[in-house]
């Protein structure tokens, strides 16, 4: 049985990126667009998490699989356009792994951590040029990472 905090927590989540899908779009396609790309988001967001709770309860290494692998696609959707093709790979790809070996630490809340990075850069990305946006998405990814397992550890040591 998937926990319920979880759920919620998947669900600010999923809500959270479609708010920043909207947001980040919503000059160059219009309200009505961005809106239809935010619901998009939120629930692309959903289901790759119910993809990985439903794979977790078949295959772990999977979902660790499954989890650097989207890490990886968020990556690059989230920095092809400012670094290009190339450049974006190569960070998707240090960025998956990097999200694959935090999952074996703590879990979901890794992936939570990247789609809160990649929100916070593609929001500042509307105001600040892309070295110093790349920053904050690096010290964010890493903050938000840090309080994970804090928060992992915390949530093990109460059990």
């Amino acid at each position: 049985m998937v926990d319920l905090a979880l759920i919620a927590l998947i669900a600010l989540i999923a809500t959270y990126a479609g708010a920043v899908a909207t947001v980040t779009r919503l000059r160059p396609a219009g309200p009505r667009r961005a809106l239809l790309e935010g619901a998009a988001t939120t629930a692309g967001v959903a289901a790759c998490f119910a993809l990985m709770l439903a794979l977790a309860r078949v295959w772990l290494p999977g979902t660790i699989i499954v989890a650097s692998l989207l890490a990886g696609a968020v990556l690059h959707h989230t920095l092809v356009r400012d670094l290009g093709a190339r450049r974006a790979s190569v960070a998707a790809a240090a960025g998956g792994l990097l999200i694959g070996a935090s999952f074996l630490f703590v879990s979901y809340l890794a992936v939570m951590a990247l789609i809160g990075a990649a929100g916070v850069y593609l929001v500042l990305r509307l105001w600040l040029r892309t070295r110093p946006a790349l920053l904050v998405l690096g010290g964010t990814l890493g903050a938000l990472l840090t309080a994970s397992a804090g928060v992992f550890a915390l949530a093990l040591s109460t059990m």
